[in-house]
């Protein structure tokens, strides 16, 4: 009882007070809208602690060895591994899709005529294993890959007892991540919550005029700026001057975080699934206060509905802009997938918007077949911090005679482009369900037809020569 009694008297005496310093400091200035730049500055010192674990690494395996375990190479060993990859693509190109092999016997003309043999198939069966050779789909919904260690279990390579420094390093941030920053990253979080619920839904009993959407702004940017000190969020936002006003916002998808980067520095209407419970009230507090569109997913008639409803928004000039994540998915960042074409139907401005995360600090994708929402949000709150850049890119609008399949690919390059992303035309449906039966169909009508023209030349053949 001695032992815990004087465990007790430390934790009051010790730990308690500046624990609540910290917390009453951080409302404070998140009240007041300010910031000590201290985030920065944490960011900052985490780099170069980084920087210096992973000079005890390079030193205790060698940077060739360190390299493999990343997957990633420096100097001439990167030099060796392009000429690698060089000379498998000349095994197996992959410079563009393909979705069907390429075939002499594409031409009518000239088709090397003869009957149905086996050795027919291995066009495609050789179009299948490059495919599978060179997924460029399963591997977007993994963790992004580190160059260096971030003294985080579940990205090392069971490095942190391989040194008396790492160790200690490691030991530190241990006790820092769990028993400083989770408790008051969790209470930021449920009084942020609180704070909102309350603050939209005084809002939303205000009669309609220009100062509940004033004031709405004014809440919303506060709340979410609130929220972020719960991810200890770092986000550097370029080119401001094509913040969206109005119209449609379309982003890259990585994780609901992205909703909580974007709402700090800008007020959106938000599109989404409706939920039920705890989850359901926030929903209708937050359409309280503006004109946010839920719908279900599980019903087809919602579809036609929702567009109905963005178009109508997106004609008011009264309205906020929409945020809209077209890619319908989360991806995990090293790349941009398939944009819905739903989305630039509508007409109307688009302002497109490209966000990257730095995964040193945290790994923000969220695979949500495998991780639940709760089991996500406490891996991100256990986390160093969540750091990012978002580039507002010029508005853009679809050109006379571009097609809204061909509309939304050119925004989804430009903010490829923006943001060091991969730009792939696959469907990130993908990620959870099976190829659509009208593409296998397709390939064997192709295959099909190419039987049957192979037929006709060779009966065409026989009547020449009779």
């Amino acid at each position: 009882m001695a032992v815990v009694d004087a465990l007790a008297t430390v934790a009051l005496t010790v730990v308690i007070p500046p624990f609540l310093i910290v917390l009453v400091t951080v409302l404070v200035l998140a009240s007041l809208g300010k910031s000590l730049g201290l985030r920065q500055k944490y960011v900052q010192f985490l780099l170069k602690v980084f920087e210096d674990g992973n000079r005890i690494l390079v030193k205790k395996f060698g940077r060739q060895r360190l390299s493999k375990n990343y997957g990633k190479a420096s100097g001439d060993e990167q030099e060796e591994e392009e000429e690698e990859d060089q000379v498998s693509r000349e095994v197996i190109c992959r410079d563009k899709l393909v979705l069907r092999p390429t075939l002499d016997k594409d031409n009518n003309e000239g088709l090397d005529t003869h009957e149905f043999e086996l050795g027919d198939c291995l066009d495609y069966i050789r179009t299948g294993m490059e495919a599978i050779v060179d997924d460029e789909v399963t591997k977007r919904f993994s963790a992004e890959e580190l160059t260096s260690w971030n003294f985080l279990t579940r990205t090392n390579c069971q490095y942190e007892f391989i040194s008396v420094r790492l160790t200690i390093f490691w030991v530190v941030g241990f006790i820092l991540r769990y028993f400083l920053l989770l408790p008051l990253r969790i209470i930021i979080l449920l009084i942020g919550m609180v704070v909102m619920v309350v603050c939209t839904y005084i809002v939303g009993c205000l009669p309609e005029s220009k100062m509940k959407h004033r004031l709405n702004s004014s809440v919303s940017v506060f709340c979410f700026d609130f929220l972020s000190g719960a991810l200890s969020l770092v986000c550097t936002y370029h080119n401001q001057e094509n913040v969206p006003r109005r119209g449609i916002c379309v982003a890259n998808h990585t994780t609901p975080i992205d909703v909580l980067v974007l709402a700090c520095d800008n007020t959106y209407d938000m599109v989404g699934q409706r939920h039920g419970g705890f989850l359901g009230i926030f929903q209708r507090a937050l359409s309280r206060a503006s004109a946010h569109i839920w719908f279900e997913r599980s019903e087809s008639k919602d579809r036609f509905a929702v567009a109905r409803r963005l178009r109508e928004h997106v004609e008011d000039p009264e309205k906020l802009p929409i945020l809209i994540f077209p890619e319908g998915t989360c991806i995990n960042n090293t790349s941009v997938m398939q944009f819905k074409k739903g989305t630039f139907e509508v007409g109307g401005i688009i302002y497109p918007v490209a966000i990257k995360y730095d995964p040193r600090f945290g790994d923000a994708f969220w695979n949500s077949s495998k991780e639940s929402m709760l089991s996500y949000i406490y891996m991100m709150m256990t986390s160093w911090a969540i750091v990012c850049d978002v580039w507002y890119l010029p508005p853009m609008t679809r050109r006379e005679g571009e097609s809204s399949i061909d509309f939304a690919n050119r925004v989804k390059a430009e903010i490829a482009r923006q943001g060091g992303l991969v730009d792939l035309v696959w469907d990130g449906g993908l990620k959870r369900s099976a190829p659509k039966i009208e593409w296998k169909q397709q390939y064997q009508q192709e295959f099909s037809r190419r039987l049957k023209v192979q037929n006709v030349n060779a009966e065409k053949k026989e009547e020449k020569t009779e």
